[in-house]
C-alpha cells in the first residue's frame, strides 16, 4: 500500500484536531451505534448513500471511517460513486494518478496498487478511477463480488460512497455484496417523498437499512447552534 503524508486531510468538515469538539463527538457517538448494533450481527461491509444529491454523504462516508479508525480498526474507504466521485477531492489526494476502483476491476491495476494509505488518519483509501459508462453494472459484476470477498478478511470495516439511491440503481445493486446500509438524509433539504422512495428502493431489493444519518441537526447548547450529525435506529414514521 501506498503511504504519502503529503496527503493531508484539511477541510473543515472532516474529523481532525482542528475540529468542533460536538462535531467529533457526534461521529464518535455514530460509531458507538454502529458498534452496539453490530452486537450478534455482523455489519462490516457498509454503504453510505443519501435520498438526493447534496445530502453530505460523502463527508459522512469519510468521517464515519475515520471515527472507526480512531478506536482501533483497520479501515478502508471505497468511493463505489463512479458518476460524481468526490472521496478523492474532499480527502486532497493530490498524487494519485489513475487507477482507483475500476482500474482494478479492469485489471489495469492490481488490487494493492490501488489501495491509499493516508499517514495522517490511518485510513485506507480506494478512490473511483476512470468514470465508467456502466457504472451499475460493473457494482454488481462479478469481479467486484469476488474483489469485496478479497479485501473482507484483511480489513475490520469496509466502508462504500455510493450515489443517491433514489437517482440511480447502484447503492441497491451494491447492497446484495454489503452487510447494512446507512441512510443520510439532510434536515431541510430533502423532501419527505425523496426519503421515503430512498426507503422503498432499498427495501425492494433486500437491503439491511441499519440507521439513518440526520445530517445538518441542529441542536440548542449554550445559546448556541451548532450543526452535527443524528443518528438512529431506522424508523421512518412521519407525524
Amino acid at each position: 500500500m501506498r503511504s504519502n503524508k503529503k496527503n493531508q486531510v484539511k477541510s473543515a468538515n472532516i474529523i481532525s484536531s482542528k475540529a468542533p469538539f460536538i462535531f467529533v463527538e457526534a461521529y464518535k457517538s455514530l460509531r458507538t451505534n454502529l458498534q452496539f448494533a453490530s452486537i450478534g450481527n455482523q455489519y462490516k461491509k457498509i454503504i453510505v448513500t443519501s435520498s438526493v444529491p447534496g445530502e453530505g454523504k460523502s463527508t459522512v462516508a469519510i468521517n464515519l471511517a475515520i471515527s472507526l479508525v480512531d478506536s482501533g480498526n483497520k479501515v478502508l474507504l471505497i468511493d463505489s460513486d463512479l458518476r460524481k466521485p468526490m472521496i478523492q477531492k474532499y480527502l486532497h489526494l493530490t498524487n494519485v494518478k489513475g487507477g482507483g476502483l475500476t482500474s482494478i476491476l479492469a485489471n489495469t491495476d492490481k488490487a494493492e496498487q490501488g489501495i491509499y494509505f493516508l499517514s495522517d488518519t490511518g485510513l485506507n483509501v480506494i478512490t473511483s478511477g476512470p468514470i465508467p459508462p456502466n457504472p451499475a453494472e460493473i457494482l454488481g459484476s462479478k469481479k467486484m463480488e469476488d474483489f469485496v470477498k478479497d479485501l473482507e478478511s484483511k480489513f475490520d470495516y469496509i466502508i462504500f460512497d455510493t450515489p443517491p439511491i433514489s437517482v440511480v440503481t447502484d447503492a441497491a445493486v451494491l447492497s446484495k455484496l454489503c452487510d447494512g446500509v446507512i441512510l443520510v438524509i439532510k434536515q431541510k433539504f430533502a423532501s419527505r417523498e425523496s426519503a421515503q422512495l430512498a426507503k422503498r428502493n432499498l427495501e425492494n431489493v433486500g437491503a439491511n437499512i441499519i440507521g439513518c444519518v440526520l445530517n445538518g441537526f441542529k441542536a440548542e447548547q449554550s445559546s448556541k447552534s451548532y450543526a452535527y450529525y443524528h443518528y438512529k435506529k431506522y424508523d421512518y414514521t412521519y407525524k
